[in-house]
């Protein structure tokens, strides 16, 4: 189980900046060129505990958005 206190604050902060509005049907998360190099690393982060996804999208180029499990770390502080 991961809860929201184990993570760093870096970590927190790209589980708010990956959650994009319209909810999980319509999130397709953030394009690489928009996060900063200290944000990428939260993401890595995220993405080595489950809590984030990497795909090959629009333009060709890498996407990261929350998992199923990063959503509810994000909202109910654990799963």
């Amino acid at each position: 189980m991961t809860a929201l206190s184990d993570l760093s604050s870096i970590q927190i902060r790209a589980l708010i900046k990956l959650d994009t509005p319209g909810g999980v049907e319509d999130s397709v998360g953030r394009e690489i060129g928009e996060l900063s190099d200290p944000m990428l690393a939260g993401v890595f982060g995220l993405i080595a505990l489950g809590l984030a996804t990497s795909e090959i999208g629009w333009r060709n180029t890498a996407w990261f958005r929350l998992t199923a499990k990063g959503r509810a770390v994000r909202e109910m502080g654990e799963a």
